[in-house]
């Protein structure tokens, strides 16, 4: 008997022993996460003390559209054409956007100066520009280069005559038009006033000569008046270059 006792209180020892072994083994794991939170493997559970990142909302202030190929470069002389006088055009703070309005320019203004930032829009390109009033955008189709002037009086006596006509303002129409193509329609506007004195004289622009390089022309006329007709005296003509100018003065 008294070594059946002594084997029982083995067992019992090493029992124990296991016992205690897998209470200690609990006690060392780590706490189990909470049901609640969601973890990724390599990082940790948000606490209260850690700032949460969002994700940045869209910039309402962005402007619609995309930045143009097309348009002339930083410092290159802009000038506005095609708006007819005594009318102005709006130098706007953002493109397209009418109600930003910064100046007010005057149809014959050659003293602009590109930044050579330039931005297309659904249906309309905008170039950047500096002006004495400040920085602004103007429609592709209100400005241009200016490229060189010559005298095209001989072109138009050689085929048509010296050209007659009740006013300086008629005879202008009459000099646009016949350097106006028919296709594609042109736009012939009258963009400076009309002065009269020992010669009368007033400008149009013709936009619009189907091409890619040559936008239109600047036009001023002179006239003499005699006896109530004022004929036509030089016609000094100035081509608008939409691609750009070289320093010679041509269209490139």
């Amino acid at each position: 008997m008294g070594r059946m006792d002594c084997r029982v209180k083995q067992r019992l020892v090493v029992a124990g022993a296991a016992v205690a072994f897998l209470v200690v083994s609990a006690c060392a794991q780590p706490d189990a996460p909470d049901p609640g939170e969601t973890t990724v493997p390599g990082t940790s559970p948000a606490t209260a003390e850690e700032p949460i990142t969002e994700a940045p909302a869209d910039d309402e202030d962005a402007l619609p559209g995309e930045p143009s190929l097309f348009g002339p470069s930083e410092g290159a002389d802009v000038a506005i054409v095609g708006v007819t006088y005594p009318d102005t055009i709006a130098l706007l703070e953002d493109p397209g956007a009418t109600e930003s309005v910064v100046a007010e320019l005057d149809p014959l203004t050659v003293t602009l100066s590109a930044t050579g930032n330039n931005w297309q829009l659904p249906d309309s390109t905008w170039f950047e520009v500096e002006s004495d009033e400040g920085s602004g955008w103007l429609n592709a189709r209100n400005s241009t280069e200016l490229g060189q002037t010559d005298d095209a009086t001989s072109e138009i006596v050689e085929s048509e005559g010296r050209y007659t006509a009740d006013s300086i303002e008629d005879l202008g129409e009459m000099v646009a038009d016949y350097f106006a193509p028919v296709e594609p329609p042109a736009r012939v506007v009258q963009s400076g006033p009309a002065t009269r004195g020992d010669l009368h004289e007033v400008t149009y622009d013709v936009i619009g000569l189907g091409d890619d390089a040559t936008m239109g022309y600047r036009l001023l006329v002179f006239g003499i008046e005699e006896n109530g007709t004022v004929t036509l005296r030089t016609v000094e003509r100035t081509v608008m270059c939409a691609r750009g100018v070289t320093d010679d003065g041509l269209c490139v």
